[in-house]
């Protein structure tokens, strides 16, 4: 069993030196050197430290046990992190963007110092990878959105360093400073673009949106056809709030059982959906005789997704 507790607390502690380090490295050199884009880089690294901070806090609060007031648990606080870890992450591109237009736009400026510039550049685009790797392997690892989502915010810091590095690489070999504030107005449009990916996905899942694609739909309806006594599963939901899912669903069975009958029939049940997938961890049944016919206009059954197989 792992505990996500502790080893989220060991992935975010070491996030937060490195990018605490990052940051102050290149912003220091940013202004020594006067580049735009290094400044903005140890920027952007400052908003990644703080981002580790909200992204432990998070995974701290999701492993409470469920209480009176949140019966269902607390795994949606990482839900709502990683969306504020979207807003974080807009807010620097759109910081960025306004920056380097500015510079770009406005006065002439020179950048000093541009082998010490390259060099910091360089080794942030190496330690970011880094921490895009060991970030997206832990949040596989602990099934957490907000590892996840902050992973795809260090891909993104990737590209951010590396840019950079090639950017004042050009102005060292053509003088060109415009390089740099052009670069400037790219990364931040790849920042914004990482902050609007990780905004919508966690807009679906505060909204208990799961693409009846998703293979759990599959994975639940081809255990139940191998429990007895279960007939015509169907108007399944499921709802994920942060590593776990909850499922609720309706099934047919035979009218002439008896009540304690029906009630193995339905744990039968429950017990094959949560083998289904580790993450479920809550199943609600609801019994209707065989041939039961209503409206129901929601809800997904297994011709949804043999529909969706087929495409």
């Amino acid at each position: 069993m792992i505990d996500r507790k502790r080893v989220a607390f060991r992935a975010s502690a070491i996030s937060l030196v490195a990018n605490a380090f990052l940051s102050a490295a290149k912003i220091v050199i940013g202004i020594l050197s006067g580049s735009m884009a290094v400044l903005a880089d140890g920027i952007d690294s400052s908003f990644d430290a703080i981002t580790s901070v909200v992204t432990y806090a998070s995974s701290a609060i999701a492993s409470r046990p469920p209480d009176r007031d949140h019966p269902y648990g607390h795994e949606r606080a990482e839900t709502v992190a990683a969306k504020v870890i979207a807003m974080l992450i807009f807010f620097a591109g759109a910081q960025l963007a306004l920056s380097s237009l500015d510079k770009l736009f406005g006065d002439s400026y020179t950048i000093e110092r541009v082998s010490l510039a390259l060099s910091v550049s360089g080794l942030s685009a190496v330690a970011k990878y880094a921490l895009y790797r060991y970030k997206k392997y832990i949040g596989k690892k602990i099934n957490s959105s907000v590892f996840i989502a902050y992973a795809l915010n260090m891909r993104s810091d990737v590209w951010i360093s590396s840019s950079v590095f090639v950017g004042l690489l050009m102005v060292h070999i053509t003088g060109l400073v415009a390089f740099d504030a052009i670069l400037g107005i790219l990364v931040s449009v790849m920042i914004i673009k990482t902050a609007l990916s990780v905004f919508f996905e966690t807009s679906y899942e505060l909204m208990d949106g799961i693409p009846a694609k998703n293979p759990i739909y599959q994975d639940v309806f081809t255990r139940l056809k191998n429990v007895p006594g279960v007939i015509n599963p169907h108007k399944m939901r499921i709802r994920k709030m942060g590593n776990k899912y909850l499922v609720d669903l309706d099934i047919e069975i035979d009218p002439t059982l008896s009540v304690r009958q029906a009630h193995a029939v339905s744990r039968r049940a429950e017990q094959a959906i949560k083998n289904a997938n580790e993450g479920i961890y809550d199943v609600h049944v609801h019994i209707e005789p065989t041939g039961n016919i209503e409206d129901e206009n929601y809800g997904i059954d297994d011709s949804d997704i043999q529909g969706k197989s087929n495409d």
